[in-house]
C-alpha cells in the first residue's frame, strides 16, 4: 500500500466526521484491505482514534490526536516556494501574517543539511509590485514543460541554452546562469548572467522557448551584480 492511500485515508478523517471503513473505502474508491491497511499505519504513527460504537460503528480522530508531520519532497517544497511568491505579491488580506509563518515553517519539513539548501532558493526567489496593464494584456502562460525545464536547471544551478523572442520580436539563442526569478504578478522574469556577453540580462519567461540544460554549474552572486537596480523594485522571498 502506498503513502499516498494512507494520506487520503487521514484527509477525510481529519475533518472530524465519523468514517466507517466501507464509506471511507467507496470515498476513495480503495478496497476495504487497502484502508485496514492505512488504518494500521496511522495507528503505528501515534494518530490517535476514537471508535464509535453506535449503530453502523466508524472511526474518527481522536479529540487528543496529533496528525503526523507532513514531510515535503524537495521538488514539492520548491513548488510551495513559487506558489508562496504568487501570493506574496497578491498580498491578499485574507492571508495576512500567516504568509510568513508558512515561510518560516518550510525548512523545518528538511534535515538540518537540506535546510540551507531551501534557504538559498528561498533568497533566489525576488517579489515586486504587479505588472502594468501593458504587461498583463501581453502576458502569456509559458509552456509547462518548458517551465518545468527552468525550474530544474534553477534548482540545480546548471546553465541553459534557450531561443528568445524578445517583445520586438528580435530572435535570439542565449546561454545563461539561471540566477534570480523575478515576479511582477502575473509575468515571471530570469534574471541571469549571459555567458555569451558576460552581462546580466533579464528574459521574460513566455519569450523562452527550447530549452536546453547544460552540464556546466554556476555558482550564486549579488543581484545587484546582474542588475544594479533590482534591490529598488524586487524583494526576497
Amino acid at each position: 500500500m502506498g503513502t499516498s492511500a494512507t494520506e487520503q485515508v487521514l484527509g477525510l478523517l481529519s475533518n472530524g466526521e465519523i468514517w466507517s471503513g466501507q464509506l471511507l473505502a467507496d470515498r476513495l474508491g480503495l478496497s476495504m484491505r487497502t484502508v485496514r491497511r492505512a488504518i494500521a499505519s496511522l495507528r503505528e504513527d501515534g494518530v490517535v482514534m476514537d471508535t464509535d460504537v453506535g449503530r453502523g460503528g466508524g472511526l474518527r480522530l481522536g479529540a487528543r490526536s496529533t496528525l503526523p508531520r507532513v514531510r515535503l519532497s524537495h521538488k514539492e517544497a520548491v513548488s510551495l516556494l513559487f506558489a508562496l511568491a504568487v501570493a506574496e505579491s497578491l498580498r491578499l488580506p485574507m492571508l495576512g501574517s500567516g504568509l510568513r509563518a508558512l515561510r518560516s515553517k518550510l525548512s523545518t519539513t528538511f534535515a538540518a543539511p537540506d535546510r540551507s539548501a531551501i534557504h538559498r532558493l528561498r533568497s533566489r526567489i525576488l517579489i515586486g509590485e504587479p505588472a502594468s496593464d501593458a504587461i498583463r494584456a501581453s502576458w502569456r502562460r509559458p509552456d509547462t514543460a518548458q517551465t518545468y525545464l527552468l525550474q530544474e536547471s534553477f534548482i540545480a544551478s546548471r546553465v541553459i541554452r534557450f531561443h528568445y523572442l524578445s517583445r520586438d520580436q528580435r530572435a535570439t539563442q542565449r546561454c545563461v546562469e539561471p540566477q534570480y526569478l523575478l515576479l511582477n504578478h502575473p509575468a515571471w522574469y530570469l534574471l541571469g548572467l549571459d555567458r555569451d556577453i558576460k552581462t546580466g540580462r533579464t528574459f521574460r519567461l513566455d519569450g523562452m522557448s527550447q530549452i536546453q540544460m547544460l552540464d556546466a554549474v554556476f555558482k550564486q552572486v549579488a543581484p545587484e551584480k546582474l542588475s544594479p537596480d533590482v534591490e529598488g523594485w524586487f524583494r526576497p522571498l
